[in-house]
């Protein structure tokens, strides 16, 4: 296996800090970066910078710091849970340049390098929300559902010059990413029947993985010499995402509905 020159977003905590150390001992040459420089200041890796994804000269000067990349793992997000209805403007902007805007900036930042190179990769970490919609993800699984469109796009206008775009899809993680989320606060009001019945689905939904279980499918994404589009993280993940795409509209509503 041939070391990578890899740069990841979002490392100070989760899935890109369990990537960070994982693909490092797997000898990478690993670029992590995070909002604030010093929550990733004790990371074993070859470079730390500080990039804010929503912040278009930071990154830009994140870029200029780390030179050509091998692979970029677009992994920095935010959550949100909440009624549709009930999410204000500023935490929606706050999403969407997180988790859409984001990862079409860096991608911006280094695709360039890797085209004149005739080689590279871009994995994308999204969610089984990207692929079904339940009560209360509504703006989360929508940013999630921008950004597998905008991998899938991204992967056919890319490949015949040498790149790759694949997809992670985790369930649950167990991490401070929930306690992260936007709005977290906010009461369900009239939606609170709905709100119980969708705790109660999710606590039924697979089981959380780990930060590190996630991080070593992130491994084999940097690493495999080919990549399908997706990769759910897990048997019981990939089971979630079928229990949306093998059913009819109308019967995944009715699933949904009576709880």
């Amino acid at each position: 296996m041939r070391s990578r020159r890899v740069l990841i977003t979002g490392c100070s905590s989760g899935v890109g800090r369990a990537s960070a150390i994982h693909l490092a001992a797997r000898g990478h040459e690993v670029i992590a970066t995070a909002l604030k420089i010093e929550s990733i200041a004790d990371l074993d890796v070859a470079l730390a910078l500080e990039l804010d994804v929503t912040d278009p000269d930071s990154v830009a000067a994140a870029a200029e710091k780390a030179g050509p990349v091998d692979v970029l793992v677009n992994n920095a997000g935010r959550g949100l849970r909440a009624p549709v209805e009930l999410v204000g403007d500023e935490a929606l902007r706050t999403l969407w340049e997180t988790n859409v805007l984001g990862p079409v900036r860096t991608v911006r930042a280094f695709l360039p390098a890797m085209r004149e190179r005739g080689a590279g990769r871009i994995v994308n970490v999204s969610s089984v929300a990207g692929r079904r919609a339940m009560p209360l993800t509504g703006h989360y699984a929508a940013s999630k559902h921008a950004l597998e469109a905008l991998s899938e796009s991204l992967r056919f206008e890319v490949r015949d010059f040498g790149i790759d775009v694949v997809l992670v899809e985790p369930g649950a993680v167990k991490s401070d990413f929930s306690a992260k989320r936007l709005a977290a606060d906010i009461a369900p009001g009239p939606y609170a029947e709905v709100a119980a019945r969708a705790t109660a689905q999710a606590a039924a939904n697979a089981p959380a993985q780990t930060s590190e279980e996630v991080a070593e499918v992130v491994a084999r994404a940097v690493e495999a010499e080919r990549v399908p589009l997706r990769m759910p993280t897990s048997e019981a993940v990939a089971g979630m995402i079928r229990e949306r795409t093998g059913r009819t509209d109308d019967d995944f509503e009715e699933w949904v509905t009576r709880g």
